[in-house]
């Protein structure tokens, strides 16, 4: 059956290591057949989501998200951030991690580093991932989302260097450097939109399937035993009912069961992927009787978005 304009955009969020499940769902929806006419992509997702978005070919990326996690460049680089080994990252970074800031190395260098990676470092790993393709021009619409440091707007970007914006949406606080893009000084859009649905709705999708590999509230840990960890655990609550809202208008969320994995657990990258392929099979039926119904409801892409009010917030199209 011909589908006219109808367009269904994949939406991948961040979530650092967490977020390789995406690639899982890549894969899955290849082998369904089910065509992705636009990616929007936040942080690790926007990095994932921009591979796809030139390669066309989760097999490929796939490939090149795990020369990334192995490479010699990028485990030096979370190192760096962490002050520790290359050897410990893979079994079990945010252990380290913790244990470093209850020991106050962490904040020590984090006062007086601009960031904990070097700008040198990041855009090395960039080029090496990435390549310096203009977003127009792929074959597959991409948008990614990153928040003005300056101005706390979202900015979805659209166009110009594929490497750039994703970059820039991919530049966690402190940790890697901000990306300066069309007089923005911008920072990964995790803070403000970190499963961008309401950007892949503005850009034309009528069936939007979101994937979102984000910790939820009951992964947390143990309540805090000191005032910092407090802060902390109330900041990644406000994060994740933020995050609840932004995804609520998506047709389908997939969530892949990873647990209570570390964000800066990389070696995981094949459980992320299993988690990503089980997420999608489990709701795969789901996936096809909700875009039949999409489908018929804009029939079939002449109207446009065709849904109920409030999936709308402020951001910028750039």
């Amino acid at each position: 059956m011909p589908h006219g304009s109808f367009k269904t955009a994949l939406v991948l969020s961040g979530g650092s290591a967490r977020a390789l499940a995406h690639l899982g769902v890549l894969e899955e929806l290849q082998k369904n057949r089910i065509r992705v006419d636009m990616v929007v992509g936040c942080s690790m997702g926007a990095i994932i989501g921009g591979l796809y978005a030139y390669y066309g070919d989760a097999a490929l990326v796939i490939e090149k998200m795990r020369e990334l996690v192995e490479s010699d460049l990028f485990l030096n680089a979370v190192s760096t951030a962490s002050e520790d080994s290359p050897s410990v990252l893979t079994n079990g970074f945010l252990n380290r991690f913790i244990w470093l800031f209850r020991r106050g190395v962490y904040y020590t260098h984090s006062m007086i580093r601009p960031t904990l990676v070097t700008e040198e470092t990041y855009s090395e790993i960039m080029s090496d991932l990435l390549p310096d393709h203009p977003i127009e021009d792929l074959s597959i619409p991409f948008a990614s989302v990153a928040l003005d440091l300056l101005s706390g707007e979202e900015v979805v970007t659209r166009k110009g260097s594929l490497r750039t914006a994703v970059a820039a949406s991919a530049a966690i606080p402190g940790l890697l450097p901000p990306i300066e893009l069309r007089g923005r000084t911008l920072v990964d859009g995790g803070w403000t939109d970190n499963v961008p649905v309401a950007p892949a709705i503005a850009m034309g999708a009528h069936f939007v399937i979101a994937s979102d590999a984000c910790l939820d509230i009951p992964h947390l840990g143990a309540l805090p035993t000191s005032a910092i960890e407090s802060l902390f655990r109330c900041n990644e609550i406000t994060r994740i009912l933020l995050n609840r809202h932004r995804k609520a208008y998506a047709d389908i969320e997939l969530i892949p069961d990873i647990g209570a994995l570390y964000w800066a657990n990389f070696g995981e990258l094949d459980r992320c992927l299993s988690a990503g392929r089980e997420a999608f099979r489990a709701l795969a039926a789901r996936v096809r009787r909700r875009r039949r119904l999409r489908l018929c409801q804009t029939l079939m892409g002449l109207l446009h978005p065709c849904r109920r009010g409030g999936w709308r917030h402020p951001f910028v199209m750039d």
